[in-house]
């Protein structure tokens, strides 16, 4: 065989359909039926996964939300870059995700995107990378550069790309096309726990019952399978009673006025985090109150 044909079928990003595919790390998306799908079992560790879509709220994050508590829970931190919103706290709370362990990088451009990416897989400081890079005119030779970069860490990188880019070539190791949907005959896939991760006054996401995955590429797979994850029931609820919500109850009058103010605060959340000791100083209590209950 030709010296430089050899050297170029040599190359890990090229895969022959006649060879065995080559071992390579993955960890488990947390869906049974995706990593059933997936070539690798998993998330593909040490490479790129664009998951692409042109709507935001639909799921999405529940889509990865699995790994991340995965890596939360190895004490590794979750870095995302450009979020379209605000994470939701309290959901990364309930799914055992510190919020000290989520760094939050916000960018003026895509060439800052592509910059702190580099620095991050380079660095490899994170289990979890997941950047919102919405310019649909990214140079391929860039991606590559971020591929090659991301082989030398141990966590997963995950690129938010618009559905467009579905028709131009990518070295990603895995491609995945998001879509909303109505739930139809495909198995529902949906651990019990999960709940949505972007504030509830973002996003409108109580009109999409499921996000859809059309699996568009995957390194040493076949790929063209399709999945639905069906939303967690509540961001099904169109309405939501006002007795239900902290605000609706009026609050106590108190003889002192100063610290009554507090003391009322501190009864109406008791009713929604009875289990959790009230200890918080009366300087960081009311913004913490306003951030809740709007």
């Amino acid at each position: 065989m030709n010296k430089k044909l050899s050297a170029l079928l040599s190359r890990p990003d090229i895969w022959q359909g006649s060879a065995l595919p080559q071992q390579s790390h993955s960890i488990s998306t947390g869906y049974p039926t995706l990593d059933k799908s997936l070539h690798q079992g998993g998330w593909p560790v040490g490479a790129i996964t664009e998951l692409l879509s042109d709507n935001n709220g639909i799921g999405e994050l529940q889509v990865v939300l699995p790994v991340l508590t995965q890596y939360a829970r190895q004490t590794r931190k979750l870095v995302f870059v450009s979020p379209p919103y605000i994470p939701y706290a309290p959901a990364l709370f309930n799914n055992d995700i510190a919020l000290e362990q989520i760094i939050v990088i916000k960018t003026l451009s895509t060439t800052e995107q592509l910059w702190a990416l580099e620095q991050l897989l380079r660095a490899d400081i994170a289990g979890a990378v997941l950047c919102w890079l919405t310019d649909k005119a990214v140079d391929h030779r860039q991606l590559r550069k971020l591929q090659l970069t991301a082989q030398a860490s141990r966590g997963i990188a995950v690129l938010f790309r618009p559905t467009q880019t579905a028709a131009e070539a990518s070295p990603a190791a895995l491609r995945i096309a998001l879509s909303p949907t109505v739930p139809s005959t495909v198995p529902p896939i949906l651990p019990p726990s999960l709940s949505p991760i972007w504030s509830p006054t973002s996003v409108a996401s109580s009109v999409t019952q499921a996000c859809r995955l059309h699996i568009l590429k995957q390194r040493g797979g076949w790929a063209g399978q399709v999945l639905d994850i069906p939303r967690p029931r509540h961001l099904l609820e169109t309405t939501i009673a006002a007795s239900s919500l902290p605000v609706h109850r009026p609050a106590r009058q108190s003889t002192q006025q100063s610290a009554g103010k507090y003391a009322d605060i501190q009864e109406d959340f008791s009713a929604y985090f009875s289990d959790q000791p009230f200890d918080t100083a009366p300087d960081t209590l009311l913004p913490e109150a306003d951030y809740i209950l709007h």
